[in-house]
């Protein structure tokens, strides 16, 4: 095997080495950043939104280009396996060493806008000066299992006994139960302790119950995983179409399943051993489990984690792999795959401690149901698995007690005190100001690097009097994931008629627009020489007010046929209803505003004041005082130094110089800018290279882009 080394410097002892390429949630401050995709490499965040504007996804996922500027991974989990092993794939080859393609490796500009330091594994929390991650998907659903065959036998043999340590159905199916998506928080959240019902005599619930502060908060060494894909389960099937039927889904195979998990993630799913021991008969946990669900923000995975795999024969027994009884067909897997071989740690800072100090050491591979197995039964019912759900395996316990995944084990239900490494403290609970801190990390195999899971950390904070006094700021600073913008691909606006002609600067901004987000369309040349635009069959069917361009189209939701002109408005509609196309337009409302304004300039300032009728009807009016050419030149002259002033600030602030927003890609602005450059050199004059040097270099570059150079207005009927 090839061993997978790369130009960008990582250490060895990364978590995120070239065999890893995880995805989360990053935004680099000032906050006010729109957060975005992005993978870890080494000490680094890869920004993918800056390599898909760049067009490296293009020809593997075209989509990218909006995908990727989203604040959640919603819509690049909806797609198809096969997408997200391309993408992989394509990071992998654009960083290794020799690799096959050295579009990254070769651009500085593109490097610096790509490249950000991420913090250092000792930091204390997911934010420092150059990266803030965040959720990394908007939740749906939220289930935690009970997967772990010795943790279900502890727990059971604390409460019930050895002999009825294990429920009569654990051995037949994956136990779960729903949790609460809503305190689902990534790494570096405070928890808040929760306050709740306690029981008041330990010994006689008959006694009732009193309220008051958790005494008994407990961690719970977890690694969940999440759903992609399609939400029909098993993509092939039909929907049950019977009249009333309340499904609206299939349910799943195994075979299915391992297409469907997107990733995993470590997990500490909090609890309150106290409060869920008063009201956990006879439904299970409610509020003992609802207030607080950790997770890191990293997503490893199933492509990264395949090196790691472990076959059935290969668990230690011990840990009780081997399934007897056989589970139902449904839940038999014909590979015999298990789990991951993943090494877990969990270790706690107290206040006034140095450093953290580790209590106990697990393994992903003590599973008995695996993650598989946990989603097939979720689905057993016809219960739709969409992108973004987020499934806990439970607790991961070994065989040895320093392997036990929660303190109620460790501390044998508070009976025993858990040394905290040579620290001199001691726990049987979590206290306040404790930082818990989890780590996962598949160690390294021949031709590869280590596959880390980064860390997964929260600190307690004191509880609250039952009056509601306001959090704290501390407590107060939950990254929240924004709403995932919708993906549907609509076709609601169909037969496109584009009304042009061919000198027409307006028209050629419309003409680029459409090329680039590969939007179908017929052209309809209006020959404006000949006064066409004038005649009242085109005013009344096209535009009154007698211009090109103008866009028809159908709506396919009311049936009925519109027309649209001036082609900013035409542009930014093509932007709003084309939502999966090449955007044209910045995310971000302060970005999205300069880059209007920019569009103003020519637009508004510049464009109508050149227009050749309206200067003939100036020269006509003075009775030729004003000459329509010099008036022509002087306008254009006096709009292009202010774009060639807005364009280098918003260069001196970007990582690129190629285009006027500063980006790796055209936009708007450029869409708009190059007819009227086109239009001063070859209809005024205007020496472009010497004033304006800015706004002749994107010139150039946008002329060798397919966008401009394919709808260039030789290309176009009746040039001459």
């Amino acid at each position: 095997m090839i061993m997978l080394t790369s130009w960008l410097d990582i250490p060895s002892d990364s978590d995120f080495s070239l065999s890893n390429i995880p995805f989360g949630i990053f935004s680099i401050p000032p906050e006010h950043q729109r957060p975005r995709c992005g993978t870890a490499l080494g000490d680094h965040v890869v920004d993918l939104a800056v390599l898909a504007e760049a067009g490296l996804f293009d020809d593997v996922f075209p989509q990218g280009r909006n995908v990727f500027r989203e604040s959640t991974l919603n819509s690049f989990m909806q797609q198809p396996r096969p997408i997200w092993v391309a993408v992989r794939n394509r990071i992998i080859q654009l960083f290794q060493t020799n690799g096959p393609n050295h579009d990254l490796e070769s651009n500085r500009e593109l490097r610096n806008a790509v490249l950000h330091p991420l913090m250092s594994s000792s930091s204390n929390s997911n934010n420092n000066n150059n990266v803030i991650m965040h959720l990394p998907a908007t939740i749906g659903d939220y289930t935690d299992f009970y997967s772990s065959k010795q943790h279900a036998t502890n727990v059971g043999t604390m409460f019930r006994g050895k002999d009825n340590a294990l429920q009569p159905n654990w051995l037949h199916l994956p136990v779960g139960y729903h949790g609460r998506s809503s305190t689902v928080v990534v790494s570096g959240t405070p928890i808040r302790r929760p306050c709740g019902q306690l029981q008041k005599d330990k010994d006689d619930p008959k006694q009732g119950s009193t309220y008051g502060p958790c005494q008994q908060l407990d961690f719970e060494l977890e690694v969940a995983f999440f759903v992609g894909g399609s939400s029909d389960n098993n993509n092939d099937n039909e929907n049950d179409s019977t009249d009333n039927a309340m499904s609206t889904s299939t349910s799943m195979s195994m075979e299915k399943a391992y297409d469907r998990i997107f990733g995993f993630t470590l997990m500490n799913d909090w609890s309150a051993r106290d409060i869920q021991k008063w009201e956990y008969v006879p439904l299970g946990p409610f509020t003992a489990k609802n207030f607080g669900t950790t997770i890191a923000p990293w997503i490893i995975t199933t492509m990264a984690l395949e090196p790691f795999l472990v076959v059935d024969d290969e668990v230690d027994d011990e840990v009780g792999r081997t399934q007897d009884p056989l589970p139902l067909p449904y839940l038999q897997d014909a590979t015999r795959k298990s789990s991951f071989d993943v090494q877990l740690e969990v270790a706690i800072q107290g206040e006034g401690m140095e450093k953290a100090e580790k209590i106990c050491h697990s393994n992903f591979r003590h599973l008995y149901w695996t993650a598989a197995q946990q989603l097939v039964h979720h689905a057993v019912t016809g219960c739709t698995m969409k992108a973004g759900d987020l499934l806990g395996s439970g607790t991961i316990s070994g065989s040895t007690p320093d392997s036990f995944g929660s303190m109620l084990e460790l501390s044998w239900k508070g009976t025993k005190e858990v040394p905290l490494g040579d620290s001199g403290h001691v726990r049987q609970y979590i206290q306040d100001g404790d930082t818990v801190v989890m780590c996962g990390w598949a160690a390294q195999k021949e031709g590869g690097g280590r596959v880390g899971f980064g860390s997964c950390r929260g600190k307690v904070l004191p509880a609250l009097p039952y009056d509601g006094h306001q959090l704290d700021n501390e407590a107060a600073a939950v990254t929240a994931s924004a709403d995932a913008p919708s993906t549907e691909t609509t076709e609601r606006y169909m037969n496109l008629k584009l009304y042009g002609y061919w000198q027409s600067s307006s028209s050629w901004r419309v003409r680029i627009a459409l090329e680039a987000k590969a939007i179908p369309y017929e052209k309809v040349m209006i020959n404006v020489k000949d006064m066409e635009h004038q005649s009242e069959n085109y005013k009344s069917s096209v535009n009154p007010m007698g211009q090109v361009p103008a866009l028809q189209f159908e709506d396919k939701m009311t049936g009925k046929t519109a027309c649209l002109s001036q082609s900013v408005a035409i542009m930014e509609f093509l932007e709003d209803a084309f939502p999966n196309s090449t955007p044209l337009m910045p995310v971000d409302p302060i970005d999205r505003a300069y880059a209007r304004q920019m569009i103003e300039v020519i637009n508004s300032g510049t464009q109508p004041l050149q227009n050749a009728s309206i200067l003939k009807d100036i020269e006509e009016r003075s009775e030729g005082r004003i000459k329509a050419l010099e008036e022509g030149h002087r306008r254009i002259h006096r709009g292009l130094a202010a774009m060639e002033k807005l364009v280098k600030q918003r260069q001196i602030e970007s990582h690129s110089t190629k285009y006027c927003m500063g980006g790796f890609s055209p936009s708007m602005v450029d869409v708009v800018l190059l007819p009227q450059l086109y239009n001063a050199r070859h209809l005024y004059n205007v020496d472009l290279d010497v004033p304006f040097p800015a706004l002749a270099k994107i010139e150039e570059a946008c002329l060798k882009h397919p966008w401009f150079s394919n709808t260039h207005p030789t290309l176009q009927p009746g040039a001459n």
